[in-house]
């Protein structure tokens, strides 16, 4: 997704007033859940600078300060873009609410087994595979639904196509 967004630089930032505030770096505001008890999102600042193994531990604790009622103003603000996973309630498709000023905001939802059409070697056949939905809100005034289109489609080939294992 951060690297998406540096190829959809007009997701990243905020609205203030009439005008649309892009940012180069990319402040990765995190949707946690606090126990049904309400939602906080702080943020990774420089995100687009961490690997995917520096995500997970600044993710994990930001998360567990957030619990403990522990974060300061200062990791409450700032996001440029939004993510929230409800993957793990099982979900198959939310519809997030965008954390204005921010542009966007980015919904995965629960990964299931579902039948899927193969293509190997140009022929179609019925396999079983991981299915998962990637929902994205966003403010009409700074970008379009082509626009967002798109973006998800990179999110979605990256997901596909990137080597993982070499970041972890």
């Amino acid at each position: 997704m951060i690297k998406a967004l540096q190829e959809f630089p007009n997701l990243n930032g905020q609205v203030s007033g009439e005008k649309l505030v892009l940012s180069a770096p990319v402040h990765l505001g995190i949707a946690v859940d606090l126990n049904h008890k309400g939602l906080v999102v702080p943020v990774i600042k420089d995100a687009d600078t961490m690997n995917v193994s520096g995500l997970a531990r600044k993710i994990a604790e930001l998360a567990k300060k957030a619990r403990e009622n522990r974060l300061t103003p200062e990791e409450m603000s700032g996001a440029t873009y939004t993510l929230s996973n409800n993957g793990g309630a099982g979900t198959a498709f939310t519809t997030p609410i965008i954390n204005h000023p921010e542009i966007a905001i980015l919904s995965i939802d629960g990964i299931s087994r579902k039948p899927v059409v193969i293509n190997a070697n140009g022929r179609e056949s019925l396999g079983i595979g991981s299915v998962g939905m990637l929902v994205q809100s966003f403010d009409h005034r700074a970008v379009d639904g082509s626009y967002s289109g798109a973006f998800l489609q990179r999110v979605k080939s990256l997901l596909e196509s990137h080597v993982w294992q070499a970041e972890l």
